[in-house]
């Protein structure tokens, strides 16, 4: 009899002891991302000239740098038309003076990084110009507005 005790014991004890079974599930969550690429121009700096009468070599501009962000691997074109293939340069003849010039860009096409690309306006004027002005010196005011696109 203590032998069929001890025996029920230990069948007792190990019922009482024995660990508890938690339950396992698992689902999948499926994510939807819906990404608008985009390009922005950052703060383009004035080209600015400074030219004399007649003067016997061509002006170039000063300034004109600004700053390019993308969406990382979107490749862009920039151009001062608003088409497929922007147009690369751009020749303007400035109302107020009566001088004209020639815009460029340091480059044209891009690949975004998701980070600021530098690029700069250039700008030429040719020499041998009169240009019109009423008094010892003249400046065009705000200046001539010239727009950039950027295609994407």
């Amino acid at each position: 009899m203590k032998k069929l005790i001890l025996v029920a014991a230990l069948g007792l004890s190990s019922l009482l002891t024995a660990p508890v079974q938690a339950a396992n599930d698992s689902a999948t969550v499926n994510v939807t991302i819906n990404l608008t690429s985009k390009c922005v121009f950052g703060v383009i700096a004035p080209v600015a000239f400074t030219y004399t009468s007649f003067q016997g070599t061509a002006a170039t501009g000063t300034g004109g740098t600004f700053n390019m962000k993308c969406t990382n691997s979107m490749p862009y074109k920039i151009g001062f038309t608003n088409a497929p293939t922007p147009a690369t340069t751009l020749a303007v003849l400035d109302a107020t003076t009566n001088l004209n010039y020639t815009l460029g860009l340091s480059a044209t096409t891009g690949t975004g990084s998701g980070i600021d690309q530098a690029y700069t306006v250039s700008g030429t004027m040719a020499a041998a110009q009169a240009g019109t002005c009423g008094t010892a010196g003249c400046t065009n005011g705000a200046g001539v507005n010239s727009t950039l696109y950027v295609v994407y």
